[in-house]
């Protein structure tokens, strides 16, 4: 099975709940599944210290392994918790007729006394009438009871937001357009959202899985909260350093989840792309979690990691060769090492993907 290819040319990569939320850099699922299968049994414990939204965890999930994620960014943790919820669809259908109704009867003095509605952020990035209908809707998205059916309303809310802001619709980061044209109201397009991720939620209950085994936390790679020896495998496909600006992207989305874009991109493990010390401040976070990696791992259990070769600072980063280098400093001994094309990837500039599987040493190494 290892010999075989990892292309997965004309594969379904928007299977259940998949595509529930745009997220770049996404995992390849049937890659995460079949390393999962390959290092663990059913029962067993996956963790992916940069789970972002949640591939592993889902597929995990489906081969009946228990699974916890790790990530610094509020947006990813929002739709990797989503994406692995089972909630009944006669509650996902009350939501939906709940949110409509409310909608239908928002109140405008409401909406005009929330502090957003004057706030200079808000208004440079988001017109005055669909500013003030997007309120509506987060106001009646604080009004769900259900914190799980709060999370999928609000990744509805976020999936609707850039394509009604003025941000330039030709850059995937969040420039702004000062000749944005006039938009539409934004209420069609979130109810209808609503509906098609109420649709993919539904669907996990249609599959066996153990969805309630699938745990997302919101913290550091840096400092796995989990055990020394308690972890079956490790499955992760870790950032490409400044190639994807993971907050950036993200910047819309997290205001309103009431999180600081600038503030998360100094945290993040492959953030502040501009600085002259990018790679190497990626290097060190990037050693540290695999360090905690082979802290967690069983002995003589294994760890996957998929990386590409990015362009930052306008000089290739061999992260392949990195990788290599900071699990043997780990402890992490390579055991096989494969590539892929990654043809089915839009805009791919990584070009070949390096699928790495590193063994922890069953017996602790001697000190020199």
């Amino acid at each position: 099975m290892l010999g075989e290819s990892w292309e997965y040319a004309d594969a379904d990569t928007r299977h259940l709940t998949h595509n529930i939320h745009r997220y770049s850099g996404k995992f390849i699922p049937q890659i995460a599944a079949r390393a999962i299968s390959l290092l663990t049994q059913p029962g067993e414990r996956v963790v992916d210290p940069y789970c972002g939204s949640g591939t592993t965890l889902l597929e995990s999930a489906l081969l009946g392994r228990r699974a916890t994620g790790v990530d610094l960014n509020p947006l990813a943790v929002l739709i990797a918790r989503t994406k692995t919820t089972r909630i009944p669809k006669a509650k996902l259908e009350g939501l939906v007729r709940t949110l409509h109704k409310a909608l239908t009867a928002a109140s405008a003095s409401k909406v005009e006394k929330d502090p957003r509605f004057t706030h200079d952020w808000y208004r440079k990035w988001f017109q005055p009438h669909v500013l003030r209908e997007l309120l509506e809707i987060d106001l009646a998205i604080r009004e769900v009871d259900d914190e799980a059916l709060r999370d999928v309303a609000r990744v509805a809310f976020s999936d609707i937001l850039r394509r009604n802001s003025n941000a330039h619709s030709g850059y995937p980061n969040v420039m702004f357009d000062k000749n944005a044209p006039e938009k539409d109201s934004p209420i069609q397009p979130f109810l209808k959202a609503l509906e098609r991720i109420a649709d993919m939620v539904a669907s996990l209950s249609t599959v066996s899985a153990s969805w309630s085994d699938v745990e997302v936390v919101h913290g550091s790679a840096t400092a796995l909260p989990m055990g020394e020896a308690t972890v079956d495998a490790v499955v992760s496909h870790p950032p490409y350093i400044g190639s994807i600006p993971y907050a950036e992207y993200g910047a819309l989305s997290l205001q309103w989840l009431g999180s600081d874009s600038r503030q998360l991109d100094r945290e993040l493990t492959g953030g502040r792309r501009q600085s002259a010390y990018v790679v190497q401040r990626f290097e060190d976070g990037y050693g540290q979690m695999l360090k905690e990696a082979a802290r967690v791992l069983k002995p003589g259990r294994h760890a996957f990691l998929m990386v590409g070769n990015p362009v930052v600072r306008g000089e290739v980063v061999d992260l392949a060769e990195m990788t290599l280098r900071l699990a043997r400093d780990a402890g992490l001994d390579l055991v096989v090492r494969t590539d892929r094309q990654g043809v089915n990837r839009r805009a791919n500039k990584m070009g070949a993907e390096h699928l790495l599987f590193f063994r922890k040493a069953s017996e602790k190494r001697a000190e020199p």
